[in-house]
């Protein structure tokens, strides 16, 4: 039973249909929820509404606290190795098990009477976190990120020194006829952000010659500082789907090695890892299609 249970929550067990329904369901859940949360800030809509709105988050918190306590008590079924509360504490722990948790805990404690307050409000908009987890495209995210982390940490760190050097220069030519907005290398930092991720509000703008033109450098340094993680991310997500479709390939050739078919069996199989790679249906078509023309042409080589 707790196998089973671990498997239904982890979209692991079941039907194709009945996986794709719950998945589906959640993340109608978490929308409805969210949107609901936004809502009740408007006075005129929680003025009218606000039961049906307070309903939908009653249901949501229920539902939430229910998947989080069926989580605590099935996750020792994902190591073998480990013991049963070890896998428990390692899931209480970890980043997701705090967002399953802040997704129906504030309303409990609204309910017990705390009062209700942004604070609490940002804590139980956490739950959109919770989309990460029904959600293939935001596995292929984790992976690109994960994948060019030391390319990004490299642009990071040539920021914050383009940062600090742009702060420090518009701080030396300008604080003495601006003190009030340059009085301070810390105050000086608001026109440096703000010019290095090419935002310019306009608030703060340099007066002196020497500052126009140190600033005029520092906005052409920001534009190519803003599109290198632009950049590397976008390069990422290229290579990270042409991998996956690679492997997805690979998986329908071994399939179809046997006897250049796929049964039933293969094509749900195949259909689930479609959907966990975040594979497009046509794309996983066509790769089925070519792999099958190979095939054809392999074996009548043979055949000849």
């Amino acid at each position: 039973m707790r196998r089973r249970v671990f498997e239904l929550l982890n979209n692991r067990s079941g039907a194709l249909y009945c996986r794709r329904g719950c998945r589906i369901f959640m993340v109608v859940l978490i929308f409805a929820s969210s949107m609901a949360l936004v809502l009740t800030t408007e006075p005129g809509v929680s003025a009218h509404f606000r039961l049906p709105l307070f309903a939908i988050e009653a249901l949501a918190s229920l539902i939430f606290m229910t998947e989080y306590l069926l989580r605590i008590w099935s996750c020792p079924e994902c190591s073998s190795i480990r013991s049963p509360w070890s896998c428990r504490l390692r899931y209480l722990r970890s980043f997701m098990g705090i967002v399953d948790l802040l997704s129906f805990l504030p309303f409990l404690l609204i309910l017990s009477g705390v009062a209700e307050s942004p604070g609490l409000m940002l804590l139980q908009l956490m739950r959109l976190l919770k989309l990460t987890r029904y959600s293939p495209a935001f596995d292929l995210l984790a992976d690109v990120l994960r994948d060019e982390a030391e390319s990004l940490l490299v642009s990071v760190m040539l920021m914050f020194v383009i940062f600090i050097f742009a702060s420090v220069g518009i701080y030396i030519f300008e604080h003495k006829m601006q003190p009030q907005a340059f009085g301070s290398i810390p105050q000086a930092m608001w026109w440096a952000i703000v010019t290095l991720t090419t935002v310019g509000y306009g608030d703060v703008t340099p007066v002196t010659v020497q500052g126009k033109i140190f600033a005029t450098l520092i906005t052409v340094v920001g534009v190519g500082l803003v599109s290198l993680p632009a950049g590397i991310i976008a390069s990422g997500f290229t290579e990270q789907l042409r991998m996956r479709r690679e492997r997805f390939q690979s998986e329908v050739e071994e399939l179809m090695r046997e006897d250049g078919e796929l049964s039933r069996e293969d094509i749900s199989h195949l259909e689930q890892d479609r959907q966990e790679l975040g594979i497009n249906r046509d794309k996983a078509d066509l790769i089925i299609s070519q792999v099958q023309r190979e095939q054809q042409l392999s074996r009548q080589r043979r055949a000849e």
